[in-house]
């Protein structure tokens, strides 16, 4: 990573969608020649995709780690309580993730709950855990060529993402931190702006304001 930039919103994810695309705009982002664009299975993260990012030639990337969790709880549920199989078949299906064989892997979960269904309802919570692993690699299944990622030398995990968001959070959550929605939503953007490695902190504070600090005996009144 170069430099970050946050943004950061209390509005829904059209709107988001927005303001991520006027920010891939205003750095320039849209002019790379390789640029991906990763995210977790939700389907609200693919619409703001299509919308504002294929058309810029952004790839689409299904986060390995989220992958990587569903394949390790179906391989275990599908081999139930043999721990060491769970592993194998874990193992097996994660190397064909990762060289981007998604069709086999969804072959082989297909195998696996097709042989869940036959050993009746005693298993149907191990089976659905499976089908659940299946249709998330489906409805995935286009945006998991994860070799040639590799070779384009496009990110394959959020990780970065998932630990900004975490840095978001130590300062608007907590136990005894309250919001109103407009304050909630004035602190993600100071929160973004300081977690932003470019000048835009200083720039938000150094920006004239309507009212004093709101401390002391003016507050606020109007700025002279």
């Amino acid at each position: 990573m170069r430099v970050r930039t946050v943004v950061a919103t209390m509005a829904n994810s059209e709107t988001f969608g927005w303001q991520v695309a006027a920010e891939v705009h205003r750095r320039g982002l849209d002019r790379a020649k390789r640029k991906g664009c990763v995210c977790d299975g939700q389907a609200y993260n693919w619409s703001i995709y299509e919308m504002h990012l294929l058309p810029l030639g952004f790839v689409a990337i299904l986060d390995f780690l989220h992958l990587l969790a569903y394949l390790y709880e179906a391989a275990h549920a599908y081999r139930g309580s043999d721990a060491a199989k769970g592993w194998q078949t874990y193992e097996q299906w994660l190397r064909w993730a990762w060289s981007g064989k998604a069709g086999t892997l969804l072959s082989g979960l297909r195998a696996a709950a097709t042989e869940l269904g036959t050993k009746g309802p005693a298993v149907a919570a191990r089976k659905q855990t499976v089908e659940e692993a299946l249709t998330y690699v489906t409805n995935n299944r286009q945006r998991m060529d994860y070799s040639e990622y590799r070779r384009l030398g496009l990110p394959i995990s959020s990780a970065p993402v998932e630990s900004t968001i975490k840095q978001v959070n130590r300062r608007v959550k907590g136990s005894e931190k309250f919001w109103l929605q407009g304050g909630a939503e004035a602190i993600l953007q100071l929160r973004a702006a300081q977690l932003s490695q470019d000048d835009r902190w200083n720039s938000n504070w150094s920006r004239p304001r309507k009212h004093r600090r709101a401390a002391g005996s003016g507050r606020l009144a109007q700025a002279a």
